[in-house]
C-alpha cells in the first residue's frame, strides 16, 4: 500500500523528574531532509535521533520538535556556585572602592549574571539514560506520523487507481478506433495522391509502397501495447510496500510519451480528444504522485 507523506504525530511522557514531548511534521519532498529542534542537553543525541527517524521515514521533508523541561522545583534546578559569588563580589566592592561609585554591591547586582548558576543536574546525565528517556516518546510520535502517512496512501491509492481505470478505457477505445482511422488516413493519402497525378502515367506498384510507408506512420499499434504495459506496471506498484513514489513518477513520464505520440500520430479528430483526456488525468495523477513517499 502506498505511503504518503504527509504526516503528523505527537507523544508526550511525564514523570516525577522530567515531562518531554515530541511533535513530528511531515510533508512532501523530492528527497529525505530532517529538521530538528531539540534542547542542547540532547545535543550528544543528534545522531542517534536522525537514523531513528530516517529507520521510519524514507522520503519527504519532516520537522521534529524535541521538549524537555525538568519537573523538579526551582531550588532543586538551579544552584548557584557560592565560589564564583565571592569572587565578584570582592572584585566589584574593589572596583567600586577605587571609582568612587556611590551605593553598594548586593544581590540585586550579582543574580543577572549567568556565570554564578550551575549547570542544571539533568545535563549531567549519563547520555544512555538520556537516550533511553527519550526513545519511547520519540518512536510513538513517529508511529502516529506514519499512521497518519498510512490513512493518506490508502486514499491516494483509491484515487490513483480509479483514474487511471479511466486512462485505461480511454486507451481502450483509442485501440478499437485505430484500425478505422488508419484505414481511413490510407484512403485519403490514396486520393490526394491521384489527385496530384491527375493526368501523369504512375507507376501504381511503387504509388501503393509509398502510401503504405506513410501510413504505417499513423499506426499507434506499439504505443498502445507499451502504454498498456506501463498501466499494468502502475497497478502492481500501487500495491507494493516500498516507497514507489520516485518509481511512479517516472512512469507517468514513459506513459505520458506514449500518449503524446499516439495524439500525434494518429492524425484522427476522435483519437485526438480521446488523447487530450487522458493526458489531463494523467497530469492529475502526477500531482497526487509527487506527495506519495
Amino acid at each position: 500500500m502506498l505511503r504518503s507523506m504527509t504526516g503528523y504525530g505527537r507523544s508526550e511522557q511525564a514523570t516525577d523528574e522530567r515531562k518531554i514531548s515530541v511533535e513530528a511534521r511531515s510533508v512532501n519532498h523530492r528527497f529525505l531532509d530532517i529538521s530538528l529542534r531539540i534542547p542542547k542537553i540532547f545535543y550528544p543525541l543528534e545522531s542517534d535521533i536522525r537514523k531513528l527517524i530516517s529507520a521510519n521515514v524514507s522520503r519527504g521533508k519532516i520537522d521534529v520538535n524535541l521538549q524537555y523541561a525538568s519537573q523538579q522545583n526551582g531550588d532543586a534546578e538551579m544552584q548557584i556556585d557560592a565560589a564564583k559569588v565571592k569572587n565578584l563580589y570582592g572584585q566589584l566592592s574593589k572596583i567600586q572602592q577605587e571609582a568612587g561609585i556611590p551605593g553598594s554591591v548586593d544581590m540585586a547586582c550579582l543574580l543577572p549574571l549567568r556565570d554564578i548558576f550551575l549547570k542544571e543536574p539533568d545535563n549531567q546525565q549519563d547520555v544512555q539514560l538520556l537516550w533511553a528517556s527519550i526513545k519511547p516518546v520519540l518512536e510513538q510520535a513517529l508511529g502516529q506520523l506514519r499512521q497518519m502517512q498510512d490513512a493518506e496512501g490508502s486514499a491516494l491509492t483509491d484515487d490513483l487507481t480509479a483514474r487511471m481505470s479511466h486512462v485505461e478505457t480511454v486507451l481502450a477505445e483509442v485501440t478499437r478506433r485505430a484500425p478505422e482511422a488508419l484505414a481511413s488516413r490510407l484512403q485519403t493519402l490514396k486520393e490526394r495522391v491521384r489527385q496530384l497525378c491527375d493526368g501523369v502515367a504512375v507507376d501504381e506498384q511503387r504509388m501503393v509502397q509509398e502510401i503504405a510507408l506513410l501510413a504505417d506512420r499513423s499506426d499507434v499499434t506499439e504505443e498502445l501495447i507499451r502504454a498498456k504495459s506501463h498501466i499494468s506496471q502502475f497497478r502492481k506498484w500501487l500495491g507494493s510496500s516500498e516507497a514507489v513514489g520516485k518509481k511512479l513518477d517516472f512512469l507517468l513520464q514513459e506513459l505520458n510519451r506514449e500518449v503524446n505520440t499516439i495524439g500525434s500520430k494518429a492524425s484522427d479528430a476522435d483519437i485526438a480528444m480521446k488523447v487530450v483526456g487522458a493526458k489531463n488525468e494523467l497530469e492529475k495523477i502526477r500531482e497526487q504522485v509527487q506527495n506519495v513517499m
